[in-house]
């Protein structure tokens, strides 16, 4: 049995016709039908972070080194630096930040003890003649802040400063051959500041008693 053709019925119906007659004139006299374009709000601007903040008041801060003053007594072997108005960054923010932004910080103490070397060439040379190896060497920051930092942190705060004078020669190298280890102190201060000290010690092991050493060397194995 032959099957009905049914485009061929709506072919035959002559209203179907005129209606899709008229829908094809009135299609031919409109525009093309856009999509409607809905603008997408801009995304908000970010914020910096706590640490950010915190990481750019304490470079800010650290640029200023008109005040700086280092001293070199030949009979003691003692170098003494001061930085007033420096400030230091605790070791949990140091771990917040893009490791970009906490490179800007050691740049920027770089460029502190830079300053220092070329305006006290007389110094930086006699010490280079003199200094003696191992160092203790004494970290003491007065901070005019609410939150004080504990001395670990200061130890950790002042590693890019001892990154500094080594890569402007005044030490060799922090490895235990020239440095025994470092001292931290700090506390409350209406004149804030850091104080560095490099002082020679005979021993390799600094101020740390020879008896904890004993008992460190003669662990079980």
């Amino acid at each position: 049995m032959r099957k009905a053709n049914h485009r061929s019925a709506f072919a035959s119906d002559p209203k179907f016709m005129e209606r899709i007659s008229k829908q094809l004139k009135r299609d031919a006299g409109q525009p093309p039908h856009q999509p409607e374009v809905t603008a997408q709000p801009s995304a908000p601007e970010k914020k910096p972070s706590k640490a950010t903040q915190r990481l750019k008041k304490v470079q800010h801060a650290n640029m200023d080194g008109r005040l700086d003053l280092i001293a070199f007594d030949a009979a003691s072997g003692v170098l003494t630096v001061c930085f007033p108005g420096a400030k230091l960054v605790s070791l949990n923010t140091m771990l917040r930040v893009h490791d970009a932004k906490a490179t800007s910080l050691k740049t920027t103490w770089f460029k502190r003890v830079e300053c220092l070397r070329y305006l006290q060439k007389d110094v930086f040379e006699e010490w280079g003649r003199s200094a003696r190896f191992p160092l203790v060497v004494e970290e003491v920051y007065i901070s005019g802040e609410a939150n004080l930092l504990d001395t670990e942190s200061v130890a950790a705060a002042c590693k890019p400063v001892i990154d500094a004078f080594v890569s402007n020669g005044f030490l060799p190298d922090d490895s235990p051959a020239y440095v025994a280890h470092p001292l931290p102190y700090t506390s409350r201060g209406t004149a804030p500041g850091l104080v560095i000290c490099f002082r020679p010690t005979v021993r390799a092991w600094g101020l740390i008693e020879d008896s904890t050493i004993q008992v460190a060397t003669s662990l079980p194995g």
